[in-house]
């Protein structure tokens, strides 16, 4: 039986699993700070305003460092750039968890951005190189899943591990902030997973011993041009593209107000409306768990509408659809007066960024070609430079103008990144001019 009439194997499901995992691990180790911030400003002294920074050390690096690390992945190799960023934001991860004081704690975060900057970028030209064109929304929004469910899972969990180890823990005789041990835990299970990553995942589907001809053979291009070869040098073709500016300031503005659900909410909750402990913890990972509904939806519709309505229309019409739904809901929760009302158009918030996310990684993937993931890389670093300005610029206007002002910002941005959407040209790949 040939590859053309054997089916395929079903390993690129396998790999994609433990490549959703990785985004779990991904999100927890990224979000676990927020939810233990007033347990660390008080055991290290920290004032809310070094906090803001603490938070957003994070994504400064993490922005920065994005572009590299998908250079990296193409010459060292994607599986190896991935497993070990894994192998090392884990470790920088329980680092933090033992870090003494202010600088060490900004030393720790900064090197969990610069590590976990790997991850994405890598991940999409993994899921270039193992998915059809057609496919690729769903297998993009699987991976996707998986860092908005880790996202809510970190913030679900985070608090109740800590109630449960306070004044439990001990090391040599002392009893150990709660904090501590939960960030030294996730630490070591991200180490234990990038083994089981390395061991299971390979760049391409012809190099991995379990797949089948026929399923080598699924990732051809379709329908687009991706593998032209590269004439200008990747910084100046990227300078040079209006389609990637409008790419990359419409992630900064998504994430600058997105980025509140996970930096600022469990702050808001316990300043606001007095939440502390595990509803605290239920409270903030909502969002976060019904969001992940837009994943799914988000990666069948822009595969679904690019065969109905054009590779344009099909990549863009999400995103629109999903900024809009967020600026309102930002807009709602500016006159909002309970918690629960407030988190139910935070998960309209998160719902419509994620209905947006699986598009993003295949336009990228689309105009890309065989630099996927450092068009992604390009992109994400934006995206950072805006979730890296969340915690500041919306802290700051929280303390000079009050919470309804935060919403009606977050809202702003939003529909500044609607404008942008409409400005790509996911039909062009860069290299063609």
């Amino acid at each position: 039986m040939n590859a053309t009439t054997e089916k395929p194997s079903s390993v690129r499901y396998l790999v994609l699993a433990v490549t959703a995992m990785m985004a779990i691990f991904m999100y927890v180790d990224r979000v676990c700070i927020a939810q233990v911030s007033k347990d660390i400003q008080r055991d290290l002294n920290i004032s809310p305003e070094e906090m803001d920074w603490v938070k957003s050390a994070f994504f400064w690096s993490y922005a920065f460092s994005q572009v590299p690390a998908g250079v990296l992945g193409l010459r060292f190799g994607h599986r190896q750039m991935m497993a070990m960023c894994l192998f090392l934001w884990s470790f920088f991860t329980l680092v933090s968890g033992m870090a003494g004081g202010l600088a060490a704690l900004l030393g720790a975060r900064l090197a969990v951005g610069v590590t976990e900057a790997g991850a994405y970028p890598n991940a999409a030209s993994l899921v270039k190189s193992w998915f059809p064109i057609a496919s690729r929304g769903f297998a993009n929004s699987m991976v996707s899943f998986g860092g908005r469910f880790g996202a809510a899972l970190g913030q679900l969990i985070t608090p109740l591990l800590v109630a449960l180890f306070a004044g439990v823990a001990i090391w040599n005789g002392d009893v150990v902030p709660g904090w501590r041990v939960v960030l030294v835990m996730f630490g070591a299970a991200g180490m234990l997973w990038a083994v089981v990553f390395y061991w299971v995942v390979r760049d391409h589907p012809n190099q991995h011993p379990w797949t089948n001809a026929a399923e080598a053979a699924l990732p051809e291009p379709v329908g687009i041009q991706t593998n032209l070869a590269p004439r200008r040098p990747p910084l100046m073709l990227f300078l040079g593209s209006r389609t990637l500016w409008a790419f990359s300031l419409m992630q900064f503005f998504i994430n600058l107000g997105w980025a509140f659900v996970i930096t600022q909410l469990p702050d808001y909750l316990q300043t606001v409306h007095l939440k502390t402990g595990g509803e605290k913890g239920l409270l903030s990972s909502l969002p976060g768990f019904v969001g992940c509904a837009g994943m799914f939806v988000g990666g069948f519709l822009t595969d679904w509408w690019i065969r109905k309505l054009g590779h344009q229309r099909g990549r863009i019409l999400p995103i629109v659809l999903g900024m809009f739904a967020c600026a309102a809901a930002y807009l709602f929760c500016a006159t909002a007066d309970s918690a629960w009302a407030v988190i139910a158009a935070l998960c309209v918030v998160t719902i419509g960024t994620d209905l947006a996310v699986p598009a993003m990684w295949a336009i990228a993937q689309d105009i890309g070609g065989h630099r996927a993931g450092p068009v992604l890389g390009w992109g994400n670093m934006w995206g950072n430079f805006g979730a890296a300005c969340c915690p500041l610029l919306l802290g700051l206007v929280q303390r000079e103008f009050g919470w309804s002002a935060v919403f009606v910002t977050a809202a702003s941005s939003f529909g500044l990144a609607l404008g942008m959407a409409l400005l790509i040209n996911a039909e062009k790949p860069l290299e063609a001019g």
